[in-house]
C-alpha cells in the first residue's frame, strides 16, 4: 500500500504487472548512467555491460537448473510466446502442420495461433472444465500424426488455475515423443519451482514485469 496525498492506494493487480523493486530501479539507472556500453563491444565499457547480461543469464539458468546457453532474452512474454510458436511451426512444417493449445490462453498465444492458421497451419483448441483444468482425454484425443506442437499456460492469468505441466508433457510424449511442448509460464515463474528438464518442457516463456522487473524484458528457455 502507498499513500498518495490524502488517500491510500491499494494496488491489487499484480497478475497484470508489478512495481519494480528498488534494487531493479537502481541497477537500471546505473546501467543507463554509468555502465551504458554496448555488451557486444570488446572495449572496457562493453565488457562491463556484458557482465550484467552474463550474470542475469546465469541466475536464470540456475533457477531452472538448465544451461546458460538455453536462455534467450526477449522483449517480454509476448515475444517469447511468438518466438516459441512461430519458430517451432516454421522449423517443423515439413513434419506436420497441426498445433494443439487450450481455449483459455493469453491473447499473445491466440493471436499468434491465428497468424499461423492464416499461414496454413491447423490448430485444435482443447477445452478446460469449470475449474479451469485441462481435459486430458480431449488433449490426447486431439493428437494426430501431423501434430508438431502442444502449447499450454501453466497458471491462468484470469482464474488462477494451475496445470500440472509435467503430467501433461508425460502423457503427450508417451503418445507422440517428437511433439514439441511449450509452456507459457509468465504467471508461474517465481511462484512455483519449475525445472524444464525434469518436467519435459521444451520451450518456456517468462516475462520480467510480472516478477518486479521492468517492462520490456523477458526470456525464452529453449531446450538444446
Amino acid at each position: 500500500m502507498r499513500k498518495r496525498g490524502s488517500r491510500v492506494e491499494a494496488y491489487l493487480d499484480n497478475a497484470a504487472t508489478t512495481r519494480p523493486f528498488a534494487s531493479v530501479r537502481e541497477i537500471m539507472m546505473k546501467t543507463m548512467e554509468e555502465d551504458y556500453g554496448n555488451p557486444s563491444s570488446l572495449h572496457t565499457k562493453g565488457l562491463g555491460a556484458e557482465r550484467y547480461v552474463r550474470d542475469a543469464r546465469k541466475a536464470i539458468a540456475q533457477s531452472l537448473k538448465v544451461q546458460e546457453k538455453e536462455i534467450c532474452f526477449t522483449s517480454g512474454g509476448t515475444e517469447s510466446n511468438n518466438m516459441a510458436l512461430i519458430g517451432t511451426a516454421e522449423c517443423y512444417a515439413r513434419r506436420g502442420k497441426h498445433i494443439i493449445s487450450t481455449n483459455f490462453e493469453h491473447a499473445s498465444i491466440y493471436n499468434t495461433l491465428g497468424y499461423l492458421e492464416s499461414r496454413g497451419f491447423e490448430v485444435s483448441y482443447v477445452p478446460v472444465d469449470e475449474m479451469g483444468h485441462l481435459k486430458m482425454d480431449a488433449l490426447l484425443d486431439a493428437i494426430r500424426e501431423d501434430t508438431i506442437l502442444v502449447s499450454v499456460m501453466m497458471v491462468n492469468n484470469e482464474v488462477g488455475s494451475v496445470l500440472d505441466v509435467a503430467a501433461i508433457s508425460k502423457a503427450v510424449k508417451e503418445k507422440k515423443p517428437d511433439i514439441i511442448f511449450h509452456v507459457d509460464a509468465i504467471q508461474a515463474y517465481g511462484k512455483f519451482q519449475i525445472y524444464p528438464k525434469r518436467m519435459g518442457i521444451d520451450l518456456l516463456s517468462v516475462s520480467g514485469h510480472k516478477i518486479h522487473g521492468p517492462k520490456g524484458i523477458g526470456f525464452l528457455f529453449i531446450d538444446e
